[in-house]
Order: C-alpha cells, then sequence, then structure tokens
C-alpha cells in the first residue's frame, strides 16, 4: 500500500473566522449542492445534522455515487475531514480516501487548505491517479470565499 496526499491552497482576504463559519457550519453540504450547480446530482444527508458522523450520499451526473461521514469538525482548530465510506474510489479499489478543509488564520487574511489523502496499491493507484484530483475541493473554497467577500461588500441594512 502505498500513501499519497494531494493538496491545494487558497488565500483568501477574509477572517480564518468567516471562512470557517461556511465550510464548518452544519448545513454545508445544502450551500454547497445550492452553490455548484450541475456539480451533483443528488446530495443527501442520509444520517446526522451536518456535524461528526453525519451521512453523506452523493450522486453525479455521470452516474458515479459515493457515501462520505464527517469524521472531524473541529471549530477550535478549524478543520473538517470527511471520510469515503462507501462506492466512489473505495469501489475502484482504494483502500482509504480522505477529504481534508482546513481553514489557517494570517494577519488580515487566511488560507483554505484542501486535502486529499488516499491509500492504494501501486497497480491501483497507477489506474486512479489521473482520476483523483484536489481541483473539487479547491472549486469549493473558491465558492466559500467568493461567498465570504460578497457578503463583507454587501452593504449593511442595519438601522442607524
Amino acid at each position: 500500500m502505498v500513501n499519497y496526499k494531494l493538496i491545494a491552497e487558497l488565500e483568501v482576504a477574509a477572517s480564518a473566522d468567516d471562512v470557517w463559519e461556511v465550510i464548518g457550519a452544519k448545513n454545508a453540504p445544502e450551500f454547497f449542492k445550492n452553490s455548484l450547480p450541475g456539480v451533483f446530482e443528488k446530495l443527501e444527508v442520509l444520517e446526522g445534522d451536518g456535524g461528526v458522523g453525519t451521512v453523506l450520499l452523493i450522486e453525479y451526473p455521470d452516474g458515479l455515487s459515493n457515501k462520505e461521514r464527517f469524521v472531524t469538525v473541529d471549530h477550535h482548530r478549524r478543520l473538517k475531514e470527511i471520510l469515503q465510506t462507501e462506492g466512489g474510489y473505495l469501489g475502484m479499489g482504494v483502500t482509504y480516501y480522505m477529504e481534508t478543509f482546513k481553514v489557517i488564520e494570517c494577519a488580515n487574511s487566511c488560507i483554505i487548505q484542501s486535502i486529499v489523502e488516499y491509500k492504494a496499491s501501486e497497480e491501483v493507484a497507477a489506474e486512479v491517479s489521473n482520476l483523483i484530483s484536489v481541483e473539487g475541493l479547491l472549486n469549493m473554497a473558491k465558492i466559500v470565499a467568493k461567498h465570504v467577500l460578497n457578503k463583507e461588500k454587501a452593504p449593511s441594512t442595519g438601522a442607524a
């Protein structure tokens, strides 16, 4: 078995707390489904409330599907880990597949770190490595960044 790790980073001119508020939210699956039309054929919460233990069923337009479980939602470390538990790359021979979002605080900004980790035999890796990418997570990070930055630019509706 060989371990593989893919990492992408996106700097966002917003606070780590504001970015985490979206990624770490219990309604994050619904946010991503609505914000990425055409990416998911179906994204359904099978168990849980969006916190640790939540199980998602994800179906893609190409007919592939998988189940995922939120194994870590750490608001203090701003860390979310999502373990693929059925279908998807596991159905192709990968033995472990984890997606991670980590929001890292900087002076006047933050970094969204998107990580894909997987384990596979060299033979399986040769077949699936061209399919496995961190691009999907990076696109999700970009959607979060756009949402947070647009929210910050929106005029205040508070009464004076």
